[in-house]
This record gives C-alpha cells, sequence and structure tokens, in this order.
C-alpha cells in the first residue's frame, strides 16, 4: 500500500480500473465490485462520454491551495524582518520558529522576500498550478474538483498530481476488441500517428520500427500524421495570403489568422474570448485530414489516432469529427500495448521507408513549427517574401496572456499569425508522451530533416 488503508488503496484502484476500460466513475464513497457492469465496455465499439479527464476523490489528498508556512529552516533570529514587513502583522516568533495566521496572511510574500535563511516558503496545488484556464478548484471537503464549462482536456493536471488523483478515460480495451474483430474477418483497423512519435518507445524504436510495432498489433496499416498537417499548411497559407490581401483594401473583418491544429488551444480561444473567434482558422485539425485521406482508401475502416493528446479524445465528440475518427490512444498507451503483446521494437526490421509527409509536416510538433512552416509556404506560393509578423505561445496560461495583448492592442506590429499551443514546447510536451524532452525534439527535428519533401506544394497539388 502507498496509503494508511487497504480499503482506500481498492477504492482507489477500482475507479483506476473503470476509467481503464473507458467507463465513469462510481459516486465517491459508493461502494460496489469493479466488474459490476464492465461487460458494457467489452465491445469494439466507441464507449467513451464526457468528461474525459476525471478527479479520484477518494485519491486526493486535498492539498493545500495556495500560502506562505514557515519551515524548519527557521532559527527564530532576533532581527525578526518577517515580522517588520508583514502588513497585518499575522506572523508571531515563538521558542521553535515563526508561525503565519493563516486565516489573516494575505499572501503577500513580503515575509518569504526578506527571510535570511529562506525559511518561508510557498506551496500551491500542482494540479491547479498546471492548469491554464483556471479549471480546477476545490468541493466543500476540500478536494480537487474541475469545472468542466472552463476545462479544455489538455491533461497537463493528470501528469502535474503527485498522487495520481487525476486521471483520463483510456479506449485501449475497444481498440483490442476492434482489432480482434478485425483479425475475424470485420472491419480493418488502421492506425494514424502524431508527428511527435519519433523516438516515444525508446531510442532503438526508429521511425519505422515503430511503424512496424503497431503492426504487429493487427493494425492493416499506418499513417503519419504529418501529412494532414501538410493539408493544415497548405490551407492557413491560403488563408493568410488572402488576409494581407483583403487588409490591403479593407474588405477583411479578422485581424489574425489561428492556427486550429491543438484543440485544448482553440476551446479555450473561443471560451475566454468569443470576440476573437472567428480569427481561428475553420481548418480541420491534422488528425481528421489524415483519417479522411485513409477513408478514402478504406471507407470502412476503424481509426485510431495514435499520439500525445487527451484531448484529442474529447475532439472526438464533435459532430465534423466523429465520423473520421473512431479511437484516441496515447504513446504512454501504446507502449502498453506492445509491452503487453511482448513485442521487442529493437528487433524489428528497419527498412527508413516511410514518406507520407514533408519536412514542414513533421515539423509541426515542436513549439514554433506550425508558424514557421505556414509562413514558409505562404511565402513560396505568393512568390515574393512578404513580410508576415507573427506571435506563438506553448502553454495555456500564455497563450490567454497573447490573446489578451492582442485584443488590446499591445503587439507592434500587430501579429498575422497566431500559433498556440496548451503543451509546454508544444505536443512533444503532451501529458501522453514518454519521451525526455530534450531528446524528443531533437528526434523530431532528425526526422523532419530527412523527409524526401521539404514544403508539402512539393508533393501536394495546391488546386485539388
Amino acid at each position: 500500500t502507498f496509503r494508511d488503508s487497504v480499503f482506500a488503496e481498492r477504492a482507489i484502484i477500482r475507479e483506476r480500473v473503470r476509467l481503464g476500460f473507458g467507463m465513469g466513475l462510481k459516486e465517491f464513497g459508493k461502494h460496489s465490485p469493479v466488474v459490476f457492469d464492465v461487460h458494457e465496455a467489452l465491445k469494439e465499439d466507441k464507449i467513451l462520454e464526457k468528461p474525459i479527464v476525471n478527479v479520484i476523490k477518494i485519491a486526493c489528498e486535498r492539498c493545500p491551495t495556495e500560502s506562505f508556512i514557515v519551515s524548519d529552516m527557521c532559527r527564530s533570529c532576533l532581527a525578526r524582518p518577517c515580522t517588520l514587513v508583514c502588513p497585518r502583522e499575522c506572523i508571531e516568533v515563538g521558542e521553535h520558529g515563526a508561525v503565519i495566521d493563516q486565516d489573516a496572511c494575505i499572501k503577500c510574500g513580503k515575509c518569504a522576500q526578506v527571510c535570511p535563511y529562506n525559511a518561508v516558503i510557498y506551496r500551491e496545488r500542482p494540479c491547479e498550478v498546471a492548469c491554464g484556464v483556471n479549471a480546477i478548484g476545490s468541493d466543500q471537503y476540500g478536494f480537487a474538483e474541475i469545472d468542466y464549462d472552463k476545462c479544455v482536456s489538455c491533461g497537463l493536471c493528470i501528469v502535474s498530481c503527485p498522487f495520481g488523483a487525476i486521471a483520463e478515460k483510456s479506449e485501449i480495451a475497444q481498440v483490442l476488441y476492434a482489432l480482434k474483430a478485425a483479425a475475424e474477418g470485420g472491419p480493418p483497423v488502421y492506425a494514424e500517428i502524431a508527428p511527435s512519435f519519433v523516438g516515444q518507445l525508446g531510442p532503438d524504436a526508429t521511425p519505422s520500427r515503430t511503424l512496424a510495432a503497431i503492426k504487429k498489433l493487427g493494425f492493416e496499416d499506418v499513417m503519419e500524421v504529418a501529412f494532414g498537417a501538410d493539408i493544415d499548411i497548405l490551407n492557413a497559407s491560403h488563408e493568410l495570403i488572402e488576409l494581407i490581401d483583403k487588409k490591403e483594401s479593407t474588405e477583411e473583418s479578422r485581424t489574425f489568422i489561428g492556427t486550429s491544429c491543438c484543440p485544448s488551444w482553440v476551446e479555450a480561444a473561443k471560451n475566454n474570448f468569443p470576440e476573437l473567434k472567428d480569427n481561428i482558422s475553420e481548418s480541420y485539425t491534422p488528425m481528421v485530414e489524415t483519417a479522411k485521406k485513409i477513408r478514402e482508401k478504406s471507407p470502412n475502416a476503424r481509426i485510431a489516432f495514435i499520439g500525445p493528446c487527451i484531448a484529442k479524445k474529447n475532439e472526438c465528440f464533435d459532430p465534423r469529427v466523429e465520423e473520421y475518427v473512431d479511437f484516441i490512444i496515447t504513446y504512454e498507451e501504446l507502449a502498453a500495448l506492445i509491452k503487453a503483446a511482448d513485442i521487442e521494437v529493437s528487433s524489428l526490421p528497419d527498412d527508413g521507408t516511410i514518406n507520407d509527409a514533408s519536412s514542414a509536416g513533421r515539423n509541426f510538433p515542436v513549439a514554433g513549427g506550425v508558424a514557421s512552416s505556414i509562413i514558409e509556404q505562404a511565402r513560396e506560393i505568393a512568390g515574393y517574401g512578404i513580410d508576415i509578423p507573427y506571435a506563438n505561445a506553448d502553454n495555456l496560461e500564455d497563450c490567454m496572456r497573447l490573446l489578451r495583448d492582442i485584443k488590446a492592442g499591445r503587439l507592434k506590429p500587430a501579429p498575422l499569425l497566431i500559433e498556440g499551443m496548451a503543451c509546454p514546447f508544444g505536443c512533444i510536451g503532451g501529458p501522453g508522451t514518454v519521451s525526455p524532452l530534450s531528446r524528443a525534439r531533437k528526434d523530431v527535428k532528425k526526422f523532419a530533416d530527412n523527409a524526401k519533401y521539404r514544403r508539402p506544394s512539393d508533393y501536394i497539388n495546391t488546386e485539388d
């Protein structure tokens, strides 16, 4: 056990197993066997329902919210600068050190600034800090609670909770049943894998070995989502050129083009700045564009997206998306499937023949890669070196700050292109990733540099 009670451990595991099957949590404090209704999840059809991200309250340790406390570094010094600077006089120094009256404290932090021993420390709830849209609060008992009107399912709270008290629903079971049905003559299951996949299964997992491992699980074929990114680059490039042309003739109402590839960023932007929502590109995400291409080849196929993103699970509730993509699993879940199947990735053939996308599309998962790819393509299409000011942010808090600055007119020159990413450093920092950031960035760049094509227009007919 990790906790003080085996009963708590069993209750927590029950909830995690339910989420692992894609099912909802039981009410807090409600007792029932974990297998009571698990049969409902044992099928090849999608069963996922909102919400995707859930707080397992029995696992929540009710971490204190933001506050200043005095650690055992305090020496009860004679100068007592902490008491002198406190505007509320809420610090008392006793025999065992200073004590802060939390009810009176206004969290100004002046005591921490003047303490010669750095004994005053600031503490905050990890999940709340990780949330860039202020969607996490506390219920009446102090347990973490998600405001789903604000939540955009980015999943960063999940990887920030040190107690594993926040988790997402999984579609592993349904994917396995779909693969089983395909092996028995049912619809084939195709995988599409996000551009950040390189190296996610370990340093020996080359791109072609990763795809070989996925096929060995029973998938009919695998396609790079970087292809869909190439489609989005072309669409956004034409939108950008059109915006520039119309702005010169004062016919355009939009002031900038916002990228559409990150669903959490798009939802956060539209929720918090509805007056700017028309600036967000209406292009499908790369995931959908790739799925559309697969459906051209196999109309009755089931399609599973594999990537770093939990928000994609939420995106599939969009009626425009659900007809194309059936399941979402993360790299972490893919690694679990490969391990369970006893597939040794390093022993698989490495033929290196993957040519689904251009270097530009493969650069999407690193912060700044989307904007730079769109600008380069727009200049190539326009045929001249047009000046395109842009801005980008790679976490939701910074994304919201960027939009506030744009709304207030504080950015000079005003950007024509905005790249928004919910995760730090881009998709390579997503909650479903496994590879360390530094290695992921290096692996993605190497794979992109080895692409057969530099830009989407090098192999896609822009008139189609």
